[in-house]
């Protein structure tokens, strides 16, 4: 049951990015899933919630990157992780399609409130586990008391999305390496 689930996401993931939130019916998720509609409807009631199930599995991807940044010695290298792979992820050819769909999802924030409250609470999510990683970076000293947490954060989180945005929008990304370079130089000057 999982294993269709999941299969279900997949196509979901395809579907919504090639045709966007609103042009995509449960139906056309089955088309690609090889399911029919009645199949999807045992597992999710509405596209929103099948939005909801994908976030769940990006969920599960940050909670892995998360432990990993988590439990590095030192907070900043953690930090610097979890930017990082958030750079080498949007790179990836095979994340294409979950940047596309992001795009038709954060447009869907601004009209439909049920795929808010899910984005929401992702993104919620996401910056406490972030900003509790920055706040040990600042109290060991990597981040000088002149810079705020909330600034880095939002900074960070800025950068990553911007960066998701103009992948998503461009197709092509620059130099990865020379974008982790960037990251570590701004890491570094907030000392």
């Amino acid at each position: 049951m999982r294993e269709r689930r999941a299969e279900i996401l997949a196509a979901a993931t395809k579907v919504f990015s090639e045709k966007g939130f609103h042009a995509s019916t449960l139906s056309d998720i089955g088309e690609k899933a090889e399911v029919s509609k009645g199949f999807i409807y045992t597992h999710f009631k509405s596209k929103e919630a099948v939005i909801d199930g994908i976030s769940e599995q990006w969920e599960t991807i940050d909670d892995e990157r998360f432990d990993v940044a988590e439990g590095m010695p030192r907070a900043i290298d953690g930090v610097a992780d979890l930017t990082k792979s958030a750079i080498r992820r949007a790179h990836r050819p095979d994340f294409t399609d979950s940047i596309r769909l992001g795009l038709f999802v954060w447009a869907e924030v601004l009209i439909n409130p049920a795929v808010q409250k899910s984005q929401q609470r992702l993104s919620e999510r996401w910056e406490r586990h972030f900003r509790d990683l920055v706040s040990r970076a600042r109290d060991e000293a990597d981040i000088g008391a002149r810079h705020s947490v909330d600034s880095v954060v939002w900074f960070l989180g800025s950068l990553v999305a911007g960066i998701f945005l103009s992948k998503g929008v461009k197709g092509s990304m620059p130099d990865v390496e020379g974008l982790e370079k960037l990251v570590d130089s701004f890491l570094d000057s907030l000392k």
